[in-house]
């Protein structure tokens, strides 16, 4: 039985979009910003099915213009930090700059 967890997301490259637009006028704009914490959701599978996957089912990731977004695995890997001790180590550095403010 899946179920949907909560979570952050850290960026560890950005991503912008730009919407439809004639030739020449197109403007981009940020969707997720390098270094910047998001709030999130996944779906979870079983923890078989984790292993074997190699991720969750699905992933949603609130945009810089507060839209719930769904990602794929593929794109949430390459947008978002998942190595866990790196995940860490920001984590520590973003609580000490609050500290010593």
């Amino acid at each position: 039985m899946s179920e949907i967890i909560k979570t952050k997301f850290l960026c560890k490259t950005g991503s912008r979009t730009a919407p439809r637009a004639p030739l020449g006028s197109i403007k981009w704009e940020d969707r997720f910003i390098e270094g910047k914490w998001y709030d999130g959701e996944y779906e979870t599978w079983s923890l078989q099915l984790f292993k074997l996957n190699n991720g969750w089912r699905r992933y949603w990731v609130i945009n810089e213009k507060g839209q719930k977004e769904e990602i794929s695995k593929a794109q949430i890997r390459g947008i978002f930090e998942f190595d866990i001790q790196q995940l860490r180590e920001e984590k520590i550095k973003e609580i000490l700059k609050k500290d010593n403010e």
